[in-house]
Parts: C-alpha cells; structure tokens; sequence
C-alpha cells in the first residue's frame, strides 16, 4: 500500500486542487482511488475542474467540507488530497442522485457496485460519501449492506458553510466530487476489495460529550420533530439554560450545544441527537439523525472542547487496540463540523490528541463534515457480523469515526508523506486567518458570558427550589429513612436495601375521633387531629423515636431502645390526660422485638416500612388497650413498668396466635 498526501493552500480553488494533486503524486504517481476535500469557502468548480485536470476522473470521490485534516494541522480554505495504490485490490465504483428517501439513494449505488458475495480470502471495504438529504443517511448504508454485503462501510456527508448557522439557506449548501461530476445532491461509494492476507481494518467512533441533566422522556414528538419533553415546550426545556430573552442567532448557537444522548449497545455507549432545525412558529426542534423519538428516554448532553478532545482520545484507542498494538498505515477520520466550530482555536488539538495514541509517525487525513458514516464496533469482524448488536455502520452527528488501515508489509512507507514545507500559508491569509478567530473568539466569550449568566441564576433558583422541596418532602417522610436514602445516594446507590430491626414498636390511637369527624366540617377535623399530633409528634422525637407513618387518627412510631419507648408512653399519657371530659381519649400499645424494614409497593410508588409480627403485635395491644391507658408487653413492663402507678396483667387472644399473649395495662 502506497501512500500518497496534499495539501494545497492557494486562494484560487482550482489553484488549490492541483497543487494537492501534484503534492500527493509524488509518493503516489499512479493512484487506484482519490480522495478529496475541498474548502466550502473555495470556488467548488473551480476545485473540482483543478482536480480532474490532474486525476482520473474515475477514481474520484470526496466533497466540500469545513475544514481539511492532513499531517499539516487542520487547515481552512483548502483543498486535501489522499492518493492510494492498494497492492491486490479489485475497485469497483458507483454514484447517484441522493433523494429524500436515503434507502433508495442506497439501492441505486448497490446496484452500480453489484453484489459481492462473501470470500474468506478478500476483506471488502466499502467507502460513502454524500450530500445531506432528510437526516435519514443511516438507510443509505442499510440498502449497501442488504444488496451489495455484510461489511463495513465507512465514509461521511459533505458540508456546507456551518458558521452561517442552521438558519441560514446556505447552511446546508454543499458539493460532493462524483467522478467526472460535480454534484449538488449527489452520492458516492467504492467497493476496495483488498486481499484479506495483509490487510487489517479497525474502527474507532466517540464523541466525548457529557451528561448534564438526568434522564427524561420526549413526551409530544412526531418522528424526529420534537414538541415536548417531560411535558414541557421544547422551547421552554432549553430555555431553562439558555435564558428566556435568548435572541434567535444566540439560540441558534448555543442548542446545538446541548443534545440529547440515546443507549447504543450494552457497553455503556451512547449516540448523539443533534438539534438542527428550529422552528420558533410551531414550536419544535428536529434532531439528526433522524428516527421516531416519541416516548423515548433521553439525556440531556453538554459539548465542551476538553471533553470533545476526550472523545477523540477514547475513539483512538479503542480503533488502535483491536490491532493488537500494531500502528496502521493510515488513520481515515471524519469529525464533525459541529466539533470543529466548539474547538474553534484549538481545532488542531484533535489532530495531536489522535497522533499521541497512534503515534506521531502514522499519516492521518480527513474532513469536518456533515455527518459521520462509521461502524459502531471497532473490529472488523464484528462489523461485519449480522449477531453482533449494534451491527453495521450508523449515521452519527458531532462525532468523530476513525477507520485504521494496514496493508502489505514490504510497501509499508516509512514515514509521513506530507511535506512540511506545504504546511505554511502566505503573510496575508496567515493574518487574515488569526484576524477571523479573534473576531469569533469575541464573539464566542460574549455568547459564552451571556450563557454562564443565566446559567448561574438557573443554578440560584434551582438550589433555592430544592432547597425547598427537601424541607417539604422531609416533613413528609420518616427521618430515618430520610437520612438513609441521604447516605445511600451519596454512595451512589439509589435502593434502600431490606434491613432487620430490633427494636419496639409504638402504636396510639385517638378514640372517638371517628364520630367527631362526622358531625364537623373537614377543615375542623383536620385542626383538632394536628393539636392531638402535633406534640405527640414531639415527644416521639425528644424521646428518640421516628413516626414512621400516620394512619388516618393513629400514628406508628419505632424506637431501637426500650427505655426511649416507654419514657415516650409516660409522656403521652400525661400529655393527653387533660382530654378528659372531652369527646377524645388516646390508647396506646407498645411492643418489643424483631422486624424487617423493607420497600413495600410498586416501581412508581413506594414506602420503607416495618413487617413482622412484632408490628402486628403491637398494633393488637394498641386495639385490646382501655382508652387512657397503655398496654405494654411483658418484656417492656419488666424492663420499666413498676414506675407507674398502676399496673394490670392481661392475657390476650390475638388472631392467628395459638397461645394468648401477656400484657400490662398501665396508667399515671
């Protein structure tokens, strides 16, 4: 395999296009495939013209793209050449008209390739690159796979001018090189069928963006057009980040920012929905790539220049690692226009951060597209392979895929094609080219302070509202339980495990509450039940016990020590001993021993409770207790009942207990 790399920086499109050439030729003079990416920013007929002056039309493939990746840097307003002969390998090549319907673009390139059936002795490849149709371009590699073969297909979407923004008509203006053809809406595959001894693939994809909300549903979508989420206005969801008064270029900017993430697989990966469309009048968003997002579980995902570079790392090592250490010849890579605009000064730092894993002696060449086109497992067997999930390629968005090629190891070049000489460009664009990234780093520092504002406030008014929320839920929840969910959600664990308690169980209940209720209005009900409760509910706690709930005019409270429960029955009669003569009295049964705590109730709804018999029990003393009085077990009464005045030995028939159950009614 021969290797051959231009670079060509001339202002004059055409200009540009044969210097790359007549650069790549020099390692490579008689090339098996052309591959070429030419700035949108440069005349796109001229470039193409300037390419087929100096190529065979036939072999050439590539488009318009944001920015150009070669051993030079990543350059802009230029034009990129990669020149291959591939020793042993058979080419066929196809194009067609890309429609809105992606499978049928897929059909018609199958059917200029032809079908080809599986071989163990050749390792197909096969190459896409097309216009941007309806955000559906995952069909187009659906329909090769299904009528040309199982095997990887790698490639990406050509790209228009992305800094105008997705508003702009000519944000999705692009050109793609169809041979002889220069194409508006056009698409382009090769078939390399290369020898399977000596030649190796791998595949890498990431793209290293961060959750920052928790998981939620789309609740209002029709297919990728999204109305809702969490039934909140799509509008209004991204306003909560990006501030109420956010003008339309401001949102323009920033959504694109912020995505959403869905599962892919079972090894923890996620693909990457991309706001593209905005549609203020009839409030939704649609994203790429497209499929129905109705009732899905989303996650709302950050891009950030360090985590991006991250992502660029990750996708490396995973491509590099299935080679069993071996560096490839070649590294293909298709990043994201969107990546390109977030890394914006340091779009180069992709470039260092994929040549620090697979070393800075292996040539890497590549565009910022429209879309990326690459397998989603690294190994070419499993790409390959129907059962293994996700099989095949997908159509990603701000992401960066990698194919790693090794061919021959008597071709193998020894070093880097690229002159380093090619890699400067003139005094006058140089200054142009900083002048235009201080200008936009202005403006991304005014947009980015604007953002990190309302941002702050958002984060104010979301502690604040927690804040509050905690204190609300707190007074509806037992205290154990609420410091134990506390301690289990820092540790990352969000069950409360099943638990056994040794402890007593308080059950007292308000006598004659029931006929009360019935001859007062609600609001009167409710008052004289809170001035019952409400010290009931501090002495449990001053004496060390926790309600764990109030049912109806009782309350059930836990304490772990015996001592703590009877002080607590003392203090309630006493508490209630003036309700004498009034139309209320209390009864109280306590009880000793072994429960389990355990979540009771369904997925959407639960509670962290107490069963056992020693519950039921003491729920049973509480029943059989003459109102005014407390009924302990035997055990408790041993421990501290002779301190009150009174005390009478019962023997009780309880339900489903064979023996009767001994017990102390005890008063002041």
């Amino acid at each position: 395999m021969k290797i051959g790399i231009g670079l060509g920086l001339e202002e004059e499109g055409g200009c540009a296009a044969a210097a790359a050439v007549k650069a790549a030729k020099k390692n490579v003079a008689k090339p098996d495939l052309a591959i070429a990416f030419g700035s949108i920013h440069l005349d796109q007929a001229a470039v193409h013209r300037g390419l087929c002056q100096e190529l065979d039309p036939a072999i050439l493939t590539g488009g318009s793209c944001y920015a150009e990746m070669t051993d030079a840097g990543v350059t802009k307003g230029s034009v990129a050449v990669l020149l291959l002969s591939l020793e042993g390998a058979r080419l066929r090549f196809a194009q067609a008209e890309a429609v809105p319907d992606s499978y049928q673009t897929g059909l018609s390139l199958a059917e200029g390739l032809g079908s080809f059936p599986p071989d163990a002795d050749r390792l197909p490849l096969g190459l896409v690159f097309s216009s941007i149709a309806a955000g559906k371009e995952q069909d187009i590699v659906r329909a090769l796979s299904e009528r040309v073969g199982r095997f990887p297909f790698f490639g990406g979407l050509c790209c228009g001018d992305y800094d105008l923004g997705m508003s702009h008509p000519d944000f999705w203006t692009n050109y793609q090189y169809c041979g002889g053809r220069l194409a508006r809406h056009g698409a382009r595959a090769v078939l390399l069928d290369l020898p399977a001894e000596g030649y190796q693939a791998s595949f890498g994809f990431g793209h290293g963006w961060q959750a920052v909300g928790p998981e939620v549903e789309v609740t209002r979508a029709e297919g990728s057009v999204v109305y809702e989420v969490e039934g909140t206005p799509v509008f209004d969801y991204y306003r909560q980040f990006l501030g109420q008064d956010a003008s339309d270029e401001f949102f323009d900017l920033m959504v694109q920012r912020y995505g959403f993430s869905l599962p892919v697989g079972s090894e923890g990966r996620s693909v990457v929905k991309l706001p593209v469309f905005r549609d203020f009048k009839n409030g939704s968003i649609t994203y790429f790539p497209t499929e129905d997002l109705q009732g899905r579980k989303v996650r709302l995902i950050q891009a950030s220049r360090r985590g991006l570079l991250e992502g660029a790392r990750e996708a490396a090592k995973n491509c590099l690692k299935t080679l069993a250490g071996e560096r490839p010849d070649l590294v293909l890579a298709v990043s994201c226009c969107g990546r390109g605009s977030i890394l914006h000064s340091r779009t180069g730092d992709e470039l260092t951060a994929l040549k620090s894993v697979f070393g800075p002696e292996v040539p890497v060449f590549g565009y910022y597209s429209g879309g990326e086109i690459g397998p989603r497992q690294n190994r070419y067997a499993d790409a390959a392979d129907p059962a293994k999930e996700p099989w095949g390629a997908g159509y990603h968005v701000t992401t960066l895929c990698l194919l790693a090629l090794r061919g021959p190891q008597k071709t193998r070049p020894a070093s880097s094609p690229v002159a380093a000489a090619e890699a400067a460009l003139p005094p006058e664009q140089e200054v142009a080219r900083l002048k235009a990234l201080l200008s936009k780093s202005e403006t991304i520092l005014d947009d980015t302070e604007a953002f990190l504002s309302n941002l702050s406030r958002k984060s104010y008014k979301d502690a604040e509202r927690l804040r509050k929320q905690n204190e609300v839920i707190h007074r509806y929840t037992p205290h154990e339980v609420w410091d134990r969910v506390g301690a289990s959600v820092a540790k990352g664990e969000y069950e409360l495990p099943e638990s056994e308690f040794t402890g007593c169980f308080l059950f007292m209940d308000v006598k004659g509450f029931t006929a009360f209720s019935e001859e007062h209005k609600p609001s009167e009900v409710v008052g004289a039940l809170n001035r019952i409760f409400e010290p009931a509910t501090r002495v449990i706690y001053e004496c060390g016990g926790d309600v764990d709930k109030y049912i109806g005019d009782c309350i059930f409270a836990a304490f772990r020590k015996g001592e703590d429960a009877l002080e607590a029955g003392r203090r309630l009669l006493g508490l209630y001993k003036d309700l004498e003569g009034q139309p209320f009295s209390v009864r109280i049964g306590i009880n000793s021993g072994r429960a389990v705590r355990a979540n009771v109730g369904a997925k959407d709804r639960r509670e962290y409770t107490f069963i056992g018999d020693a519950v039921n029990t003491a729920q049973r003393l509480e029943a059989n207790c003459t109102p005014g009085r407390l009924l302990v077990s035997e055990d408790l009464f041993r421990l501290g009942g002779k301190t009150f005045s009174s005390a009478e030995r019962k023997e009780l028939k309880v339900k489903n207990k064979k023996q009767p159950v001994v017990a102390y009614e005890l008063a002041l």
